[in-house]
């Protein structure tokens, strides 16, 4: 690398290739937000919008059981995501199906943090959210309960009084 004095010179970062940096790193990568060389194999759905007066839920869980799953110990990177939707205090309307993000070796959180504000999430309900997913949600305005792991998504949605 030649010198350009004062700390400067040319550093190499993530997958963006040569840019000069100056004593502080540069480049930053291009491609998917889940790191190099990733690709889920499947993607998460398109929801269709919300109506009006509806609260879209998302929950982190152990398994594909609908109401019945158990809650993860792991948020961005539970094997399965849950989205339930509620109108009038009442379930509406369910859907889960395996995460893709579970298994990338980075940027889980913020893909997934992406998913929920394109899909209309407005609360989550789980683990603690790692920091990457806690800022992202944090700047989305989306509601966070912390529910222990193991509990039935319908008990979780009943303790925090999302639905009757």
């Amino acid at each position: 690398m030649p010198s350009m004095g004062y700390g400067q010179g040319w550093r190499r970062r993530g997958q963006g290739g040569y840019r000069r940096g100056f004593g502080r790193g540069g480049g930053g990568g291009f491609g998917q937000p889940w790191g190099p060389g990733f690709a889920p194999s499947q993607q998460l759905p398109q929801l269709p919008p919300l109506e009006p007066g509806a609260l879209r839920i998302l929950l982190p869980t152990n398994d594909n059981s609908g109401l019945d799953s158990t809650l993860a110990p792991r948020f961005a990177r539970a094997p399965y995501l849950t989205i339930v939707e509620v109108r009038n205090g009442e379930v509406a309307n369910t859907n889960g199906f395996a995460n893709p993000f579970a298994m990338a070796p980075s940027g889980a959180g913020i893909a997934l943090g992406q998913w929920l504000i394109s899909n209309y999430v407005s609360i989550v309900v789980g683990a603690t959210p790692g920091p990457n997913l806690s800022m992202v949600l944090q700047q989305a305005g989306i509601q966070v309960f912390n529910a222990p792991p193991g509990i039935r998504v319908l008990d979780a949605l009943r303790q925090f009084g999302l639905v009757k």
